[in-house]
């Protein structure tokens, strides 16, 4: 490549000057590029330094990132609990004075302040203040309160405030809850408006919703549900007690219902079990009923077959429970008898009553023979005295018996069958005998 040569005139000597030698074009090219990439890194640096300089005048108040392996190793090392955070992640552990999107922790985050978003750990959360989100760990969930917030963990969640929803492994406590707490184990809460659910036990001191436990729930007061497989323990219930094998209270406007026993001072409603107990009830269906203001008979019994039982009747004024034992007069291997049911009271005078029983009867010798009859009767009633109450009236029944010897003795057979050695029927008959009150 040929170059153009150009003199010029020394303005003060008036001398010929002769212009260096120009460079090429490619050396012009490359020079130009090391330039750029020196400006590129001035500007980086330059940027760099200005966000720092940024971060720091705002360390006080909000940080967009915390990260970390654990305290204080991490992007704001000992000064981590005065930020608050947009995002924090923390290989095990993590600190910060609050948090308004996610923070992650491979272990454990303690925040001294509020959560706004959501604190996920592996083992353990603890926050100062308020949660407004969820929080997720694998072991334990502390904090001050919670009342718009989801707590989930494997073992425990412990809030000192309120709670919307708590569901662990094992055990929750908190001072409100505004919505739903589960457990494997137990629940605690002072107050619950909404579903209290354990494996366990369930203890709140009032209930607005429902208390559910495998083994017991127990809340001085109750307004709407409270069941237990086990055993249900309050003061006042005003709704449904239900339980496997107890309910308690002290006062009951609703229903109890319970595998074994009921007990209350005052039901105002209907109490539902084997036995039932109270100092007063509207309705008591059991087949023993200890109702102080109730009725209380017990009396001997035979009907058409030879079946003669003392029987305990006992309840409230209309409904009455119907338990006894007894033997047949006739049939040596029909030797031990059991009798169930429930009567209703449909009409009483001063010298009359008229009541209406449904009455399964089994007899038995242990040894392959056995009675069973089921029957309905209308039983008449004379008051010769205030305790001395003498009843006789028609029965319709069905029958079935191993034992033909039994068929001797049948009343007025309306259908009968036998099958597989077994006798059917179904008769009219009737029972009679004598009550005395207590």
């Amino acid at each position: 490549m040929r170059y153009r040569s150009v003199t010029c005139k020394d303005a003060l000597t008036n001398e010929l000057i002769e212009p260096p030698h120009p460079k090429p074009l490619k050396y012009i090219f490359k020079k130009s590029q090391c330039k750029m990439k020196t400006l590129y890194t001035k500007i980086f640096l330059f940027a760099f330094l200005f966000i720092t300089l940024l971060s720091i005048c705002f360390a006080q108040e909000k940080s967009p990132a915390h990260l970390g392996f654990f305290y204080p190793i991490s992007t704001h090392g000992t000064e981590a609990a005065n930020y608050t955070n947009n995002f924090s992640f923390h290989v095990l552990t993590g600190l910060s004075g609050g948090e308004n999107g996610a923070a992650i922790y491979g272990l454990a985050g303690m925040v001294k302040g509020d959560v706004n978003g959501a604190q996920i750990s592996g083992l353990w959360n603890h926050v100062t203040g308020k949660v407004v989100g969820l929080q997720v760990a694998g072991l334990l969930n502390q904090s001050s309160q919670a009342s718009e917030a989801a707590q989930i963990a494997g073992i425990s969640n412990i809030n000192l405030g309120n709670s919307a929803f708590q569901a662990s492994g094992i055990f929750n406590k908190a001072k409100l809850v505004n919505g739903a707490q589960f457990a494997g184990i137990s629940n605690i809460a002072e107050h619950n408006d909404g579903i209290q659910a354990s494996g366990i036990a369930s203890l709140s001191k009032s209930v607005t919703g429902i208390q559910v436990s495998g083994f017991a729930s127990i809340s001085p007061e109750i307004d709407g549900a409270q069941i237990a497989g086990i055993a249900t323990i309050s003061k006042t219930v005003k709704g449904v007690q239900i339980a496997g094998l107890s309910n308690v209270a002290e006062k009951v406007e609703g229903v109890q219902i319970s595998g074994l026993i009921n007990q209350a001072k005052t039901v105002k409603g209907i109490q539902i079990g084997l036995i039932n107990i109270a100092d007063s009830s509207d309705v008591t269906i059991g087949l023993i009923n200890m109702v102080k203001n109730g009725d209380h008979r017990l009396g001997v019994s035979i009907d058409e077959n030879f079946n003669s039982f003392l029987t305990l009747r006992s309840g409230g004024t209309r409904v009455y429970g119907i338990v006894g034992i007894g033997t047949n007069l006739e049939v040596k291997d029909l030797k031990y008898g059991f009798e169930a049911g429930l009567g209703l009271n449909l009409a009483e005078s001063r010298h009359f009553r008229l009541d209406v029983e449904g009455v399964s009867k089994y007899l038995t010798d242990f040894e392959g023979n056995d009675f069973s009859k089921f029957s309905f009767q209308l039983l008449p009633t004379l008051k010769i005295s205030k305790g001395i109450h003498l009843f006789a009236g028609p029965s319709l029944s069905y029958m079935h018996s191993s034992d033909l010897d039994a068929v001797d003795h049948t009343g007025l057979t309306i259908w009968d069958e036998t099958w597989r050695e077994n006798y059917h029927a179904a008769l009219l008959g009737f029972t009679a005998g004598i009550n005395v009150r207590f």
